[in-house]
């Protein structure tokens, strides 16, 4: 067994050479690494018994959706075909072939072929088997197979040996493209003939295992094969379903390991679509796996960087449109960081940090020059919209009111802020929310003060949502050099000058709060009402992310 060395995908791959892949933002080639090493020997170990030395394994690769199946899928086999046979096989684009073995064989042999010293064909003692499709060949539906011509794959497909005498008897018979009405009654007649199938899985089941064997003496070629099958959580449930009866039935050849990436969750409801609600899909996909390997939810800002528009984040792209956004910050990965922050807060799912995300990045597009917005603002509304619509009607519609009870408060009413941490976990409302001054505050305080001010400040979670969103949700105007304050009594911009400025002398850790108060006024983002603020979420939020196509 050859050894498999640590995976480096820390730099993106050439351009120039093979797919190209971008630099792993999340931190994927170790688990690959980890993978690989437990398949290979799982599929081949010389240390085991003769009889024993390969096997047969399929692994569930599970990830929730957006999580990087298909970049960790296809970069993980371009580092294994440098030692070992490898097939990627992308489910999702060929189940319009209405035939999962199809689909598999002829990925197998056009991508083995390409690989192997020998040749790789299969007999035509097994075309039975393809005449599964011959009524949709012999109507021209299905022209094309994994890019190869029909005609063309026939030819390439099958060899000349092997020929049983029932064969060459009736070897002139017509092509795929010459059936009659009749011969394709014929051919779904023999397709239902169980003895004929039986005997044409057994002769490619030999076939296979013989491809196996010369790999294994192949120099430069190591054991086992390795064959990746992607999407298959994304195909029609009948299509998925029998993908996985084929290779549990048929693909079954000792010395060759699966891959099978889905969001298993996902995969589940499709099970349960076709045998009803009440089937228990978990214990029947564990008939076709080995083992299920699922990879961790990923970090969202990584997550973020990797699948979100970071242009409209980019310093130059808004003093283009002469448009600001709050939390000012100078990278748009420190914006987008900022961002999941809040998104953590609320736990939403990757697929629902994209959808927020793209949201913002759409209502920022459509700003009119001159105009601003808090985006950390949107991310909680966004946040609270799509995890309890209900609570967000009430929040924006000054509704809300909780009472909450427990032993020693029979009855008390919440305050919104409370409320909301109470379904943030702890370490959640500690994480901090970045932003930077410029010089052109810092030229607004007295020069002895400008001087001691720093460019970097944070502020928590938690205090961003009790002292800026709270007051802001909860007011019912927003009048000119007003912040709205949990009083009755509004706040000049001169007063919070002046307790800036205290702050910045006493080092106080206050001082991020007055900073941002001192913005919202100064720069009038205390104008943005919270009518204002519906309006973004509510004509933005029918936009969702379906995923890259």
């Amino acid at each position: 067994m050859k050894e498999i060395k640590d995976f480096n995908w820390n730099t993106e791959t050439n351009r120039s050479v093979g797919e190209y892949f971008p630099a792993d933002k999340l931190d994927r080639a170790r688990y690959a690494t980890f993978l690989s090493r437990l398949l290979a020997q799982e599929g081949f170990d010389e240390t085991r018994p003769d009889d024993e030395q390969k096997k047969n394994y399929v692994l569930n690769l599970n990830a929730e959706w957006g999580a990087g199946k298909t970049y960790f899928l296809k970069r993980w086999s371009q580092e294994l075909i440098v030692n070992y046979p490898v097939v990627y096989i992308d489910a999702w684009q060929q189940d319009y072939s209405d035939d999962p073995f199809l689909t598999v064989i002829a990925g197998i042999i056009k991508q083995l072929q390409l690989q192997a010293k020998f040749n790789i064909k299969i007999p035509k003692s097994a075309v039975s088997m393809f005449k599964a499709v011959a009524p949709a060949i012999a109507q021209g539906l299905t022209k094309k197979i994994s890019g190869i011509d029909l005609d063309e794959l026939h030819t390439l497909l099958f060899s000349d040996d092997e020929i049983d005498t029932e064969q060459k008897q009736s070897s002139n018979k017509p092509s795929g493209s010459d059936f009659s009405p009749a011969v394709k009654a014929l051919a779904q007649n023999l397709i239902k003939d169980h003895e004929a199938k039986n005997k044409s899985i057994e002769v490619i089941k030999s076939k296979l295992a013989d491809w196996v064997s010369k790999f294994e003496k192949q120099e430069g070629k190591s054991l086992p094969i390795f064959i990746f099958i992607d999407e298959l959580d994304r195909c029609r449930p009948s299509y998925a379903v029998e993908m996985l009866e084929t290779i549990k039935h048929i693909f079954d050849v000792k010395g060759i390991v699966f891959v099978v990436a889905t969001d298993t969750d996902q995969l589940q409801h499709t099970i349960k679509s076709i045998y009803g609600e009440g089937f228990d899909a978990k214990i029947y996909l564990g008939r076709f796996f080995n083992s299920r390997y699922s990879l961790k939810r990923p970090v969202l800002k990584d997550f973020l960087s990797v699948h979100s528009d970071t242009t409209k984040f980019e310093s130059a792209y808004l003093k283009s449109r002469k448009i600001e956004i709050l939390p000012r910050t100078k990278t748009p990965e420190t914006a987008l960081a900022n961002i999941s922050v809040v998104l953590d807060a609320f736990q939403v799912s990757p697929r629902t940090a994209i959808q927020i995300t793209e949201r913002i990045t759409a209502i920022i597009a459509n700003l009119p020059s001159s105009k601003k917005v808090d985006v950390l603002v949107l991310a909680v509304l966004f946040c609270i919209y799509e995890k309890d619509h209900s609570l967000y009607e009430e929040i924006i519609s000054g509704r809300f009111k909780k009472i909450f009870t427990d032993d020693i408060n029979p009855s008390r009413e919440l305050g919104l802020h409370e409320f909301l941490i109470k379904e943030i976990w702890k370490e959640d409302l500690s994480a901090e929310i970045k932003f930077f001054i410029n010089d052109f505050y810092h030229e607004c305080l007295p020069q002895e003060i400008s001087l001691k001010t720093q460019e970097s400040y944070s502020i928590s979670v938690s205090k961003f949502l009790g002292e800026i969103f709270c007051n802001i949700v909860f007011s019912q105007t927003n009048p000119y050099e007003d912040f709205i304050s949990n009083n009755d009594n509004p706040i000049k911009l001169e007063n919070i000058k002046d307790d800036l400025t205290i702050h910045i002398r006493d080092g106080s850790e206050q001082v991020s709060l007055s900073w941002l108060r001192y913005i919202y006024i100064k720069d009038e983002y205390n104008k943005i009402t919270k009518e204002q603020y519906r309006d973004f979420i509510e004509l933005s939020s029918p936009l969702d992310y379906m995923g890259d196509s």
